[in-house]
């Protein structure tokens, strides 16, 4: 059965389709997914695909965040997760490719042999590769850090897998919102399947949990599920239908309710705590950043959102306009980073620019345009109007600036300097 809808709203219209056996349940899958494009599709197990040539890219730097741009426009990226090789590694729905970007912004891109293989979530294995649904192809994949490409066929048919995570066990474990399953393959390929309790469930993120289980998203049923390594399912309510899941800091689990605009927590013995945010904000993946507090995305809102363990709420606008943030993770050397799925971008935060709370105004007399620039960025202090004399005969320095230095300032102030 086939089944078409349009998705209206600020995060844009889109046109998907999603096969499957059951029609609600499927409809179901498609409105959480908004508006990627679900198909089904059938590919054989792959070779390594020849890197997909890219264009120069282009950057948008501002304080604490920096956007790079995918060089090839729509491909609407999805999720991403940090590689052993220490780079960050991106799944592309439309455009059916595994990308990964290097810490200072590199794009190599590797084409998914199936066609409509449609990849939607992924994550680093004990194996040291790169894990990802294929939601369209009904597959999952590896992928090696050189680019090699291998598919596993679900034994379920039309299952959309979704989420993906490493497990304790040393293998990965996904979730099969169409099939109403969790599924568990060995990094040598061999898959296994347990069907969730409650049919209409719909499970989407999933996560290892401090007690050795398994923590995934209960769409469907406004639950959260807890699966053992052995296969044992159990479930429990909560308020709001969840999406994304993470273990939080403080050995819980914590959930975006992305529908009822609140973000979750729950304790392993099934205490849940409720915490609101802004209406409208439609939260979808969440993280713990290097400071130990929760950061998750506000796909409408246009913001990334930090909550402490105690429940304290900040928010932090994207740069691009409807950019529409959605996966986010933690990256090397103290960063985050986060999927602009509407604008084809991948933005890098730096928490400890991001979050600070003055303009400390360096002292810039001297420096160059280059230091004073670097100089403005680590103080939490905005580049202003800079003025340069008509005809320059050397190097040109800072001969003044305003503010002056050593002034203490709201964050982001602009600095307005004099070249001479």
């Amino acid at each position: 059965m086939r089944i078409l809808g349009e998705v209206g709203g600020s995060a844009g219209r889109g046109r998907a389709s999603v096969c499957g056996s059951d029609a609600i349940r499927a409809l179901a899958v498609w409105v959480s997914a908004a508006v990627l494009t679900l198909g089904c599709a059938q590919g054989a197990a792959g070779a390594a695909p020849s890197p997909i040539p890219l264009g120069p890219l282009r950057v948008s730097p501002t304080p604490g965040i920096t956007e790079f741009a995918i060089p090839r426009a729509g491909g609407r990226p999805s999720a991403m997760a940090l590689g052993r090789d220490g780079n960050l590694w991106f799944v592309e729905t439309r455009h059916n490719t595994v990308g990964r970007i290097t810490p200072r912004g590199k794009i190599t891109e590797f084409r998914v042999p199936s066609s409509g293989g449609e990849p939607r979530r992924i994550a680093a294995g004990s194996d040291g590769n790169l894990w990802f649904t294929e939601g369209g192809g009904n597959k999952i994949g590896r992928i090696t850090t050189s680019g090699k490409i291998t598919e596993f066929p679900l034994p379920t048919a039309n299952s959309v897998p979704f989420g993906i995570t490493a497990g304790p066990d040393g293998n990965l474990w996904f979730t099969n919102p169409a099939a109403n399953t969790i599924g568990r393959i060995t990094t040598g390929g061999t898959i296994t399947e347990f069907s969730i309790p409650t049919e209409t469930s719909s499970p989407f993120g999933i996560v290892a949990g401090p007690d050795g289980d398994l923590w995934f998203a209960d769409q469907g049923s406004k639950g959260i599920g807890r699966i053992t390594t052995g296969g044992t399912i159990s479930e429990l309510p909560v308020g709001t239908p969840p999406f994304g899941i993470t273990a939080g800091p403080d050995g819980n689990l914590w959930f975006t309710g992305w529908v009822g605009a609140k973000i979750g927590r729950i304790t392993p013995s099934g205490a849940v705590s409720e915490f609101p945010i802004p209406q409208n904000s439609n939260p979808r993946e969440i993280t713990v950043g290097p400071e130990g507090n929760l950061w998750f995305s506000e796909f409408v809102a246009n913001k990334i959102g930090r909550m402490t363990p105690s429940g304290k709420l900040s928010e932090y606008p994207i740069p691009t306009e409807e950019g529409f943030p959605s996966a986010i993770t933690r990256g090397p050397h103290g960063t985050l980073w986060v999927i602009e799925e509407s604008a084809s971008k991948i933005a890098r935060i730096e928490p400890k620019i991001l979050t600070a709370p003055k303009c400390a105004v360096p002292k810039l007399r001297g420096k160059t345009l280059a230091q004073a620039r670097n100089l403005l960025r680590r103080s939490h202090c905005l580049l202003g109007r800079v003025t340069k004399p008509v005809h320059a005969r050397h190097k040109l320095v800072v001969v003044a600036q305003k503010p002056a230095a050593k002034k203490t300032l709201a964050n982001r102030t602009k600095v307005r300097l004099r070249l001479g």
